[in-house]
């Protein structure tokens, strides 16, 4: 399973290296290692400038990130399709998801000495950090670009998958429907608790 890979991998303690092979050697590289080093700029992001996000952005990534995302891909990819999985597309799937929480939440939440566009530009540090759109032989680049560049909040309002997320859930060959779901349960989740706060302040 993804899930005990990324325990395996996560820097806890000092081990001796874990040999692995087929499925479990394709999470850790095309799954594994992405997720790690989209954890580690997302920390970095935020111990720079977004130091109130940090609870906020630790309970995304615990819940998507090192949950929800991998039991998705695990449990939707055959060996084969995991082995051909670019770990670009899979750390451009996070990104756009985790911009579009960020976009659903700005009205409640504001940083401290940051810009009223700070969704954007925490999403265009990561993208960079990434280095998501930089290799040269990535056939997807294009339509990255594409997705990357739509400047407004995705609808998450019906129950049943919107058309926008079906390119981005190609990017990494799960169900549309499966990666709508739990982006919508989890920005909705976190919506009531930003919310909540909110209220409180007024």
């Amino acid at each position: 399973m993804l899930g005990n890979l990324l325990s395996k991998i996560l820097p806890k303690k000092k081990k001796q290296p874990v040999s692995l092979e087929g499925r479990d050697l394709y999470g850790r590289n095309n799954v594994g290692y992405p997720t790690i080093q989209v954890s580690q700029e997302m920390d970095e992001i935020v111990t720079k400038y977004y130091r109130q996000l940090k609870p906020l952005v630790k309970f995304y990534k615990d819940t998507f990130i090192f949950k929800w995302a991998p039991a998705i891909i695990n449990n939707s990819l055959d060996d084969e399709q995991l082995k051909n999985l670019s770990g670009r597309n899979v750390q451009m799937v996070y990104l756009l998801l985790f911009r579009d929480m960020l976009r659903h939440i700005a009205d409640y939440v504001k940083p401290k000495n940051v810009s009223d566009n700070w969704p954007e530009l925490f999403a265009q540090s990561l993208l960079d950090n990434c280095k998501m759109l930089d290799d040269a032989d990535d056939p997807d680049v294009a339509l990255k670009q594409q997705l990357f560049a739509v400047n407004e909040c995705y609808d998450i309002e019906p129950e049943e998958p919107q058309p926008w997320i079906e390119p981005i859930a190609a990017l990494i060959f799960v169900p549309a429907k499966d990666l709508y779901y739990w982006h919508r349960s989890l920005t909705e989740m976190i919506l009531k608790r930003v919310g909540k706060k909110q209220k409180k302040k007024k």
